[in-house]
């Protein structure tokens, strides 16, 4: 029978493939119970890289857990989300293959991925030569038994998992007190010094705007941008005005006619400015020098008021704790566009958009603004107002917040320029 050590640490640096700030049992299960994050590491006595770590964090509803082969290179990874009081939901399994001469997650390494949700076949991405080799995605084909797994007890497999990696199941695992764990020299201790911050295990965390979306409206604020150097906010253009009788704000393209974004926040009924942040700066090609214009972001003011914080514009569905780590939802476009609407009108609404632009019908909606497109549903007062893209896609939508919770703005970033920072 294999004997497997086991420990508990608050944390795991992933390129150093050790642990830090080491637990006792007691002071692991204690983290279990309140849902802080720690880490159970299993290890076969007298190899150096680990067999197993479980990465637990149940506040983010995520349980991750790697597999490690005997030169210490990632070969399998599962997120596993609790999704039920007692049963976690496989969304992602990756599987590595390594030739001898490959470093830990070697980018040409042999690499299958599987991604699945509740309800759906779910996909399988093949890449055989890695991310620069192409890659073969086909549905996949997994059955409800891998799909969820049972939440354990507090102890070895936080997972309540065993054999998900088809460890033999005669191990006799053996926790290692606290006390007994390696030194500082080593590993497994809170003295020792992190490497790179970037390789220290986080719980996924949803995707975050990226842009300074309050700067950016603000006239006269210079940034940075890889792309064009030094840029200013010349002016908060003026779209249109939006009417939203119903308080219910569709974001979406307006082609698809069926099933758009509604948010599920509500707004009070009224009319919004609809308005374009405008960066303007020089750029510079063979020595010539050239004026530039941006409009990275579009934002429907609520209030008059500068939010504090923004967060992710939910519609129904959508369950955040799926999403996988800088993962947002928003509406996907093939055509680079988008829109705000008033829900309550959006089949006319829609359909006047699509006549506009795919049948010239001149009566349908007005050219506005540099292109975008405003139609008005006479039966419920409501308006929509189109907006370019960048490019096809999917754009998230962000809700900014007032200092007392209130939502003050909706904005999408429409186009990404590189490493764009206030200056």
């Amino acid at each position: 029978m294999a004997e497997v050590e086991v420990s508990y640490a608050e944390g795991w640096d992933a390129d150093r493939r050790c642990e830090f700030g080491t637990l006792s049992a007691d002071e692991a299960e204690e983290r279990d119970r309140s849902g802080e994050p720690y880490v159970v590491v299993r290890r076969v006595p007298g190899c150096a890289a680990p067999l197993e770590v479980h990465l637990v964090s149940w506040r983010d509803h995520y349980v991750g857990v790697w597999a490690y082969d005997e030169l210490g290179r990632r070969i399998h990874e599962v997120d596993l989300r609790l999704l039920e009081p007692d049963r976690l939901f496989a969304r992602q399994y990756l599987e590595r293959r390594y030739s001898p001469d490959q470093s830990d997650r070697a980018r040409d390494a042999w690499c299958l991925t599987v991604e699945l949700l509740p309800g759906e076949r779910g996909r399988v991405v093949l890449e055989e030569r890695g991310e620069s080799g192409g890659s073969f995605h086909t549905l996949a084909d997994v059955s409800e038994s891998q799909r969820w797994h049972p939440r354990a007890e507090f102890g070895v497999h936080a997972a309540g998992s065993p054999n998900f990696f088809g460890v033999a199941e005669q191990e006799r695992p053996k926790v290692l007190d606290a006390a007994a764990l390696p030194s500082p020299a080593t590993a497994g201790n809170a003295d020792v010094e992190v490497g790179n911050p970037e390789s220290i295990w986080r719980p996924p965390r949803p995707g975050q705007p990226g842009l300074a979306l309050n700067e950016l409206f603000r006239s006269g604020t210079r940034f940075l941008s890889e792309t064009w150097g030094e840029m200013t906010v010349a002016e908060i253009r003026h779209i249109a005005t939006l009417r939203i009788p119903s308080g219910r704000l569709v974001v979406a393209d307006a082609m698809e006619q069926h099933s758009p974004r509604e948010l599920i926040e509500r707004i009070p009924p009224g009319e919004y400015p609809l308005q374009a942040a405008v960066l303007t700066g020089e750029g510079d090609y063979g020595g010539e020098r050239f004026p530039v214009t941006e409009e990275p972001v579009v934002r429907l003011l609520i209030a008059d008021e500068p939010p504090v914080t923004w967060e992710m514009g939910l519609s129904e569905g959508d369950d955040p704790r799926l999403l996988l780590d800088g993962h947002a939802y928003g509406f996907g476009t093939d055509g680079a566009a988008g829109s705000f609407a008033d829900a309550s009108g959006w089949a006319t609404l829609s359909e006047k958009y699509r006549s506009f632009l795919m049948d010239s019908d001149g009566s349908a909606a007005d050219n506005i603004a540099d292109g975008c497109i405003h139609a008005t549903d006479e039966e419920t007062g409501g308006d929509l107002v189109s907006f370019y893209t960048g490019g096809d896609g999917t754009y998230p939508v962000w809700l900014g917040r007032s200092d007392s919770g209130e939502l003050v703005a909706v904005a999408v970033i429409t186009s990404w320029l590189a490493d764009l920072r206030p200056a």
